[in-house]
């Protein structure tokens, strides 16, 4: 006897709706495509009870005629794809004809629309189980959709549903970033009679920013524009002044569809190098035109994730794009500082016959770049093994060959102290400290000379602050008294609606314990009244913390404080180009000298660096007397 049988339609859509609707935030994202679909220009959603007692979406899109508002609730019947052909070029949001049934099969569902023809509008009533019922309605123009009871007959499905908030949080982003994609059409999200999120639909990409994120994230955006043979970007990225501690700020849509492009944000990322610390990422809106047939969208049901052809050049493009428009953001000084970069290949130790490391002086390498100019002076590689303690050496007798990139700047701002922080390695100390320093004076106004008893030091002064202050912060957030202090004026940090609505008592007490008395000042801002003292003027500090506590983040209080030191140490530091008395120069080494890492400042860059006696008598051209 055969055990194989085919399923009947409602068997098979309500599996399929375990698949396409795994949340309430599925249905309205489902519905709200439809719209968009529909050519609509104005769209209201309205929520209750989280989308479990009822979802309402109601556009003035095309509508559908009686014939087709019947057949639409059918599994796979579509009305964007005609042939194999027109999979390959899907130019619409839906395409899968699954949303509808699936919805249909796990709730009760009501449906008005019409197309403006003579003929009446159609009402559609479906009940799990049961035949539709098709009856006239008015003519409006537009459909309405509702949806009522979600999950009634899925049980499982109902128990494991977040809370109210979290799930109605999850409905306010989904129409956020659809919102953002399709600046032309106006939104409006209303929750149990709340209005949450409201666009004007004005095609102004910036102005949708604004109503989502806030005006002051909105002054701060930069346009973006470029392409190659592939692709065309346009879009915005925030100035660094503005970073976060999460991706979550990282928007992309490819033809409009909100998509996730790893890769895009990884390049974002590689473009803000030198203007984010480690760790915080940049606000960015990313919108890609490519051609449809260069993209995969038919991956998954929920149609976020894309294959695209080429997404390297992609990377690429969105690298370099974001690059010129940051340095046009960077400061202009009255002097330009320039740098040669020279390539030295250095042979392996293998090759030697004395199976000595070899090493090419920078010199040879000049007489044979003769038309390279030198600025300031030239330090040689070549020098013996014991006065390096460098990991080069180590990568000489490791490898077939190590290119080294020597810089011709006097005072190298990368990480030369990494040849410091090698030997700390090699000796197994667990903290570095400094050799007894004899300030002499400033260079610049900026670096300190000192003397000490092995050769000369130069300290970077806001370098050698950063770390004082970052390793004061880091004591004084893991002790269990928070010391705070209350501004003039309150604090008006912005925040997007899918976070306001996460604001309850129990947020408000998480934040208090952290320090922070917050309070609710209008639908899309929080007024801070008191924080941390080691958070003060910094309102990015102070934001990263209230959003990891609304986003419910599975972190440690100290973690969450941890976040801001960094760019609160920076900013409380002594700056560059401010003069200093010896005595402040004394109490800032002997602060220094108290660090657990005095070498380095917290973005990793170095505090001090050394000219041995050895170094120095090379420069005066003194050795070998």
């Amino acid at each position: 006897m055969s055990k194989i049988n085919l399923m009947n339609a409602e068997l098979a859509n309500r599996i399929a709706a375990g698949e396409v609707i795994d949340r309430p935030a599925s249905v309205v994202k489902e519905l709200v495509e439809n719209s968009i679909d529909a050519k609509s220009k104005r769209i209201q959603i309205s929520i209750s009870e989280a989308g479990k007692k009822e979802i309402r979406v109601a556009d003035d899109g095309t509508g559908m005629d009686r014939v087709d508002a019947e057949l639409c609730f059918l599994r796979h019947a579509s009305s964007k794809l005609k042939s194999i052909y027109d999979l390959r070029r899907i130019t619409t949001m839906g395409f899968r004809g699954e949303a509808l049934p699936s919805i249909a099969s796990i709730s009760n569902v009501e449906m008005t629309t019409y197309d403006g023809g003579n003929a009446p509008g159609t009402k559609v009533t479906i009940v799990p189980g049961s035949e539709p019922i098709i009856e006239d309605s008015l003519q409006r123009k537009g459909t309405i959709f509702t949806v009522r009871n979600l999950f009634f007959n899925t049980p499982a499905r109902l128990k494991y549903l977040k809370s109210d908030m979290t799930e109605n949080a999850a409905i306010t982003e989904i129409v956020e970033q659809i919102s953002l994609g399709y600046p032309e059409i106006s939104f409006s999200l209303t929750i149990d009679g709340r209005e949450v999120l409201k666009t004007s639909g004005h095609g102004n990409l910036l102005e949708a920013i604004s109503e989502v994120y806030g005006i002051e994230s909105a002054k701060k955006m930069i346009s973006i524009e470029g392409e190659n043979g592939f692709f065309k970007i346009i879009g915005f990225i925030c100035e660094p002044s503005v970073s976060y501690a999460n991706r979550y700020h990282q928007l992309s849509f490819i033809n409009k569809r909100p998509v996730t492009i790893i890769k895009a944000n990884a390049a974002f990322n590689a473009a803000y190098k030198d203007y984010l610390p480690p760790n915080r990422y940049p606000f960015t809106i990313l919108f890609v035109e490519v051609d449809y047939s260069l993209i995969d969208i038919n991956v998954h049901p929920s149609k976020k994730e894309v294959r695209i052809s080429h997404e390297e050049k992609l990377a690429s493009l969105i690298e370099d794009t974001a690059k010129k428009a940051l340095f046009k953001t960077r400061p202009e000084y009255a002097t330009p500082v320039f740098k040669k970069v020279v390539e030295v290949q250095i042979p392996s130790a293998s090759k030697n016959v004395d199976n000595k490391p070899q090493q090419m002086s920078l010199n040879d390498v000049l007489k044979e770049n003769s038309n390279i100019e030198i600025l300031q002076h030239v330090e040689e590689i070549n020098s013996k093994k014991e006065e390096i303690p460098s990991l080069i050496l180590n990568d000489i007798e490791k490898n077939e060959a190590v290119e080294e990139k020597v810089e011709t700047d006097f005072f190298p701002e990368k990480e030369e102290i990494n040849v410091e922080k090698s030997f700390e390695e090699i000796i197994n100390e667990p903290k570095t400290t400094l050799p007894e320093l004899f300030p002499i004076g400033q260079v610049l106004k900026t670096y300190i000379v000192c003397d000490g008893e092995d050769g000369m030091y130069l300290i970077d002064q806001h370098a050698a602050a950063e770390r004082i202050n970052y390793e004061k912060a880091v004591r004084q957030f893991n002790s269990l008294a928070v010391e705070t202090t209350i501004p003039l004026m309150p604090l008006i940090v912005e925040l997007p609606s899918s976070l306001m609505l996460r604001y309850d008592r129990k947020h408000q007490e998480m934040l208090k314990s952290s320090g922070f008395i917050t309070e609710e000042f209008t639908t899309s801002s929080l007024r801070v009244e008191e924080f941390p003292t080691v958070l003060k003027d910094d309102e990015d500090g102070v934001r990263d913390i209230i959003i990891s506590v609304l986003k419910d983040e599975k972190m440690e209080l100290s973690e969450l404080k941890h976040l801001a030191i960094a760019t609160v140490a920076c900013k409380a530091s002594i700056k560059a180009n401010m003069f200093l008395t010896l005595e402040n120069m004394k109490t800032l080494i002997q602060e220094l000298n108290k660090c657990h890492n005095p070498a380095n400042c917290p973005h990793g860059r170095p505090t001090v660096i050394k000219l041995s006696k050895y170094e120095i008598e090379k420069l005066f051209k003194r050795t070998g007397f």
